[in-house]
Parts: structure tokens; sequence; C-alpha cells
């Protein structure tokens, strides 16, 4: 069983200091945090009570002279019924390691809308590296985002998602999205390479992206998902979501998307910017 801790922070106002002599110093400490272990045959079970959310943040022990990055699975199971499969990648970190000096990997999060009342969740380790996956539990909300439509595009294709159809732009490499949007805004795009029957394993792309003339770049990797799909769609597979985010300054923006760098024939798209 987890064990939730709570920590009650007390504030008091401070009304006056007296002589109030001032100097900024630089701390450098070592900041320890505390993660559960999550092993093969031994799930790691908790209750909560909501309506709330739980952020559930992961590492990986990271075996020595391993390189790139590694994906790793955990199966996420809600009141005995419900289950689904979480697929988090991550890469060795350069500052994190446990207390006898050994690495470990970047930290991956995912969120868990708690529903009304007690709920019984079980997390169970499918595959890693190794036998172990750390765990923490945080109570978080995460941000809310909203999906907003492209100007001018050819095809929308829909993919199935735990149960729910979304909607993105299919974008071919003949091709460029349009998107229309005036700033301060921050963007996020979801994106997803087309498998087809001929293209395996790990695949990088670039996705291309003109900001009124100026031209950013952003490389990514991925992989062929196993719990997505796309409907209608037999002959070709998404793969994982790769995010891009984009902070786009005071003013008017005519974005043009495309991408290059994969024998890949085509990628989807979906637009989104933070709910205010």
């Amino acid at each position: 069983m987890i064990r939730l801790f709570l920590i009650l922070a007390c504030f008091t106002q401070l009304k006056e200091i007296n002589p109030e002599k001032l100097v900024e110093i630089e701390i450098v400490t070592k900041k320890k945090e505390t993660y559960n272990l999550l092993t093969k045959g031994e799930p790691v079970t908790f209750t909560v009570e909501g309506p709330t959310y739980l952020r559930v943040y992961t590492r990986i022990p990271w075996p020595e002279g391993t390189k790139g990055n590694q994906v790793y699975k955990v199966i996420l199971q809600e009141n005995d019924i419900d289950e689904r499969i979480i697929t988090l990648e991550s890469e060795v970190s350069k500052v994190t390691k446990d207390v006898l000096g050994r690495p470990l990997s970047k930290w991956r999060s995912f969120y868990i809308e708690v529903g009304e009342g007690l709920n019984r969740y079980k997390i169970t380790h499918w595959s890693s590296l190794n036998d172990t996956i750390l765990l923490k539990l945080r109570y978080e909300s995460p941000k809310k985002w909203m999906d907003i439509a492209a100007t001018d595009y050819n095809t929308i294709i829909e993919s199935i998602e735990e149960e729910m159809v979304v909607k993105y732009y299919e974008l071919s490499k003949s091709e460029e999205i349009t998107l229309g949007i005036a700033g301060p805004e921050r963007l996020k795009v979801i994106t997803r390479l087309n498998y087809d029957e001929k293209m395996l394993g790990e695949q990088n792309y670039t996705v291309l992206v003109d900001d009124n003339g100026t031209l950013k770049k952003f490389p990514l990797k991925c992989y062929k998902s196993e719990v997505i799909s796309y409907k209608d769609k037999d002959e070709i597979v998404p793969s994982n979501a790769r995010n891009v985010y984009l902070t786009l300054q005071d003013g008017w923006h005519n974005l043009k998307f495309s991408f290059a760098g994969t024998v890949a024939h085509s990628a989807a798209l979906r637009f989104q910017v933070e709910e205010k």
C-alpha cells in the first residue's frame, strides 16, 4: 500500500524586521526524494478518495552503458475493472542518481483522474530495462488544453484513444497545414508519424514550422503505438504521440507545418492551446 503524505505548510505574516540588512546568497543543495519500488510480480495498490487528480511520477534505474531513449510500460487498473497500458519513454538523467551513485532516468509522469468516492488502483510492472520502476504520487491537476482548428488542410484522420474518437489533421510530404493564430499564446502540437507495413522499429522525423517566414525545426523520435489505431485506416498505424510546444509572441502568426527526414508518407497533427 502506497502511503500518501500531505504536507501542511503554515505561513505567518512578517510585519517588521529591524534592522533590515539584506544580502543575496546562492545555495547549492542535494535534494532527496522518496519513490516507491514497483517490481515484476509485485503490483503497487492504493486507495484514493475523489474527485481529485493524482500525478504519477516515474523513473527507471539506468543500466551502465545503455544509450539512447528507452521505453517502459505499466498497467493501471481502476476498481478491479478498467485497465489501460501506460507507455513512457525516457533517457538517462545527468543530474539524478540513487544514494549509491547509480544513474537513473529522467522523470516521466502521467495523470489519474479520480472519480467521486473511494477508488482502488493497482499499478503493475509490464516491461522495462530491468525488474524495477520507481513511482511517486502527488496530488496535482493537469493543465487544461483546448483543441483549435487548422486554417487550411486537406484531410482529417481519426484515431481511437481510450475508447474515444480523436481528430487529427493528416499531413503528407507534399502538403502543408496552415494555422492562423493570434499571440501571445502557448501552442501545443501533438504529432504522430504514420507507419506503413514496411516501417519497423524506432523512426526519426522532423516537424518544420514556418512562422511568418521564420523556420523552426523540431527533430523527434518515435515508435509504433501498440495501443492506438486509426478509424477506417487499417493500412497505417500511428506512432506514439510526440509533442511540440511553441511560445507565440504578441501579434498574428501564420504558421505553416510540414515534416521531413523520414521514409513515412504522412503524419498526423493536432493543435491545442491552454485554457484561460
